[in-house]
């Protein structure tokens, strides 16, 4: 977390239409973040402000105990609290283990015949990982994710077995079934 994060989230939100952007601060001494949301309305004026009161790091350079420690973007605040909170970060946690779940049974069942090999195998997980975990997600997002576990492990075996037009495919088909789900979200609401 930087003040170039900082500026492409807003750079981000403004681009997609995002109705708030919402910032979890930390200070020294307080157990417990503080939390900031920002009407779109605001986001220039909001954006000029934090450029000008925090340093490289987002640390106030007011108040040098104060620290932006995390940065949302959504149009709900359900989306924003699903990002910042310790709650919103819970759906990387099982995509990860299931990643390293496929790599396991991976080098199980055809372990890695040199160290070179291994590295190799070792750069695809991590390479897979950043795919699917760099992203925010929304609470609707979170909740496909916990509900399709099963289906993201497939993907992710298809994927360690290296039959990349299969596992385009199968990344089509999981991203129609998060829309679909997505939609009737929405629609119960």
């Amino acid at each position: 977390m930087n003040k170039s994060t900082l500026k492409a989230l807003f750079i981000n939100a403004k681009s997609v239409g995002a109705r708030y952007i919402g910032m979890r601060f930390t200070q020294t001494g307080i157990k417990k973040p503080e939390f900031h949301i920002t009407q779109r309305e605001n986001f220039d004026k909001m954006f000029e402000y934090f450029m000008k009161m925090y340093d490289n790091d987002l640390i106030s350079l007011t108040n040098r105990e104060i620290k932006i420690t995390g940065i949302a973007q959504g149009n709900a605040f359900e989306d924003i609290e699903v990002q910042l909170c310790d709650m919103g970060f819970g759906w990387k946690q099982p995509i990860s283990d299931t990643i390293e779940k496929s790599y396991k049974k991976m080098i199980s069942n055809t372990p890695p015949a040199s160290e070179e090999e291994r590295l190799r195998c070792e750069a695809m997980k991590e390479a897979v990982k950043g795919m699917f975990l760099s992203e925010s997600r929304t609470a609707a997002e979170a909740r496909f994710i916990f509900d399709n576990l099963e289906k993201y492990e497939e993907l992710f075996d298809v994927c360690m077995n290296g039959d990349d037009m299969e596992f385009k495919r199968g990344l089509i088909e999981l991203q129609r079934l998060q829309n679909e789900y997505i939609l009737r979200e929405e629609k119960d609401e």
